[in-house]
């Protein structure tokens, strides 16, 4: 991650320069279901300091130039202890014709907690992760508003116009891909954190899982496992579907849990497993260590914001330290060619190859498998360019499967030859 700085002067632009009447159209965003889970108990205090955090001023101007047209657009009453705001145009490049509110403004520090929100129409919501620092963008979901300030976004898709979140972020936002402005009347009880050992924002590529009977699977470790007992909150954004983890323990012989995490067959962990089937969610966690995983030999890239505290537990200590170190040895990762990539929208999300964008090791593999239901290519190259001529796969029909093995290392683009939109990147180390 790198300073906010830049961000703050680059958003702050951007939004002031949209208030005072810039127009615009264009773009889509990818959808994700949130993770369900029991609303926990949050602090309705922010944190002091002695200046006001990046983004303050900007958001209450935009509250105060807001305020009077919510009143003259709506005549419902709003429940007592709520704010009322009024969407504008999105500044993210490729958001041009969208619509966003934002709640709570970039901040260098995690917000989290719970939003309550009753709106004029169906909306998204939406934290932000970061700003990135340089090579972080490996696939999952961004937001820019200039091309190279880049936070990782999670959007959360829940089809209403009314109901309830928890999240976790450095800012905050509710936004439509519609170009007519809506109201959104909400609640936030949150608190403000700066950063520590378990408050923290952060992007981190997976490896290897070392656990027994987990050797095929990629695993990313979010909080290293403790005799202390974490709890809180995470919102994530990762490049592809990846399930959530807990872990519990290490903890005695006698005890017989439905799940394990061993890596050795001596200490062993209670496992809490959700499969969240999305890419995108927040979930209120509790356990001796936290981590994101998927079944897959590929590597994923997950962007993440945690807020949470840790309480002495009552688990046995770690007698040593759990390696979690790479393989040094060649893999074989996997790329998907999705349904539906045919037609234009998914270069808005990068998600036209899933991953997108991988980072691999010299010598290994990467297989692409076209599950579409239409024929498509990849090709060495770029769309501007034209091909490269280091590999193409030709036309890959349905169920097809292209395999390249990469020696040199280099950074790698390509491209699908029927739907140029369709882009993604292999780095290799």
């Amino acid at each position: 991650m790198v300073s906010i700085d830049k961000a703050a002067i680059v958003l702050t632009m951007a939004i002031v320069a949209i208030a005072l009447g810039v127009a615009a159209s264009g773009g889509a965003t990818q959808d994700a279901s949130p993770v369900v889970s029991t609303p926990p108990t949050v602090s309705t205090e922010t944190s002091e300091s002695e200046a006001p955090s990046f983004g303050a001023d900007l958001a209450a101007k935009v509250k105060e130039d807001t305020a009077a047209k919510a009143s003259e657009d709506v005549e419902k009453p709003m429940i007592s202890g709520w704010e009322r705001a009024t969407s504008i145009l999105d500044p993210g490049v490729e958001h041009e014709t969208h619509q966003i509110a934002i709640l709570l403004a970039p901040s260098d520090k995690v917000y989290s907690g719970t939003l309550k929100y009753d709106a004029s129409e169906r909306i998204q919501l939406i934290t932000l992760h970061g700003p990135l620092a340089d090579g972080e963008d490996k696939g999952q979901a961004i937001w820019t508003p200039d091309g190279e300030t880049k936070f990782a976004l999670t959007f959360v898709d829940p089809k209403n116009a009314k109901g309830e979140w928890q999240f976790a972020g450095n800012a905050l936002a509710v936004h439509t891909m519609n170009t007519e402005p809506f109201i959104v009347d909400y609640k936030v009880d949150y608190s403000e954190k700066p950063m520590s050992d378990t408050v923290m924002t952060g992007t981190t590529m997976s490896m290897l899982d070392p656990g027994i009977d987990h050797e095929s699977h990629q695993i990313a470790i979010l909080l290293a496992p403790s005799s202390d007992v974490y709890s809180g909150i995470i919102s994530y954004s990762a490049s592809e579907n990846i399930q959530l983890v807990s872990l519990r323990g290490p903890i005695s012989a006698d005890e017989k849990p439905a799940m394990i995490w061993t890596p050795d067959g001596e200490t062993i962990f209670e496992l809490t497993f959700v499969d969240a089937k999305n890419a995108m969610g927040s979930w209120e966690f509790s356990g001796n260590a936290l981590a994101v995983h998927t079944m897959h030999t590929n590597q994923f890239t997950v962007s993440y914001s945690i807020s949470a505290t840790a309480t002495a537990g009552q688990t046995i200590e770690l007698e040593e330290e759990i390696s979690m170190e790479e393989t040094s040895e060649p893999q074989t990762l996997h790329v998907e060619i999705p349904v539906a990539t045919s037609s234009p929208g998914c270069e808005e999300t990068n998600s036209c190859y899933s991953p997108a964008d991988i980072t691999i090791n010299a010598g290994d593999t990467v297989h692409w498998m076209n599950v579409d239901t239409v024929a498509h290519t990849v090709t060495g190259g770029s769309p501007a360019d034209g091909p490269s001529g280091v590999f193409d796969s030709s036309l890959m029909m349905a169920d097809a499967v292209y395999a390249f093995t990469f020696e040199e290392t280099g950074s790698y683009d390509y491209f699908c030859m029927v739907h140029p939109w369709m882009t993604g990147s292999v780095t290799v180390n």
